[in-house]
């Protein structure tokens, strides 16, 4: 039977150490380092992933030899984040958005997805609020709610399972904080539960050129 692996990971900074300590040498902090399980790398199978970004057959090409044309850019419905976005949303790009608590991140992806499902397939995987939550603010907002898909679930794993059945165009997580995988033996909410987390739903993402937020 294989030995288990373990590694001490700072879920303030993230510094991994080969034995637990009571101060974060990197950080400073007391009592941030906890132990979790590494798992063994797993052979490739069908609906895995091959590397970071996703590709089934990693190959070297020339800048000019990139056909641009496969994935256009299409517009979120709001000029002003278009132009953050510099021009619109890519098929299989992984966007944050960031801010502090209450600045509205949550309101103004649900208007964005909102309207993208008039034209698109559209997810809206909710790990914070409760489905009614959402859907009472989109009916406090005038939003047209008869098309966006609506799933409440913290697990990565399960959530890109369903949405494969789903087939989305456009995706968002709220939030990447309380998301999951089951590998990491952390909380949600941890350094290596976000890092793994972002890590898996960018390979999905780029993998079925699906855009994820």
């Amino acid at each position: 039977m294989a030995k288990r692996k373990t590694a001490f990971v700072c879920s303030d900074c993230g510094a991994e150490f080969p034995r637990w300590q009571g101060q974060c040498s990197e950080c400073k902090a007391w009592n941030t380092i906890s132990e979790f399980v590494v798992s063994p790398a797993k052979s490739t199978a069908k609906g895995s992933f091959a590397g970071y970004a996703g590709q089934t057959h990693s190959q070297i090409q020339t800048l000019n030899e990139i056909n641009v044309e496969d994935l256009p850019r299409f517009s979120s419905g709001l000029k002003e984040l278009d132009r953050v976005l510099g021009g619109g949303i890519v098929p299989g790009s992984a966007i944050l958005i960031g801010g502090s608590p209450g600045a509205g991140k949550s309101t103004l992806l649900l208007q964005v997805m909102c309207q993208q499902a008039s034209s698109k397939s559209a997810l809206y995987v909710t790990g914070e609020e409760s489905l009614q939550q959402v859907a009472m603010r989109a009916r406090r907002l005038g939003l047209p709610d008869d098309k966006l898909m609506m799933l409440a679930e913290t697990n990565v794993e399960m959530i890109c399972d369903l949405a494969l059945k789903q087939k989305p165009q456009i995706m968002v997580i709220d939030s990447i904080q309380v998301m999951h995988v089951s590998d990491v033996q952390s909380a949600p909410g941890s350094v290596s539960q976000v890092r793994e987390s972002a890590a898996y739903l960018t390979r999905f993402a780029k993998q079925h050129h699906i855009a994820c937020t």
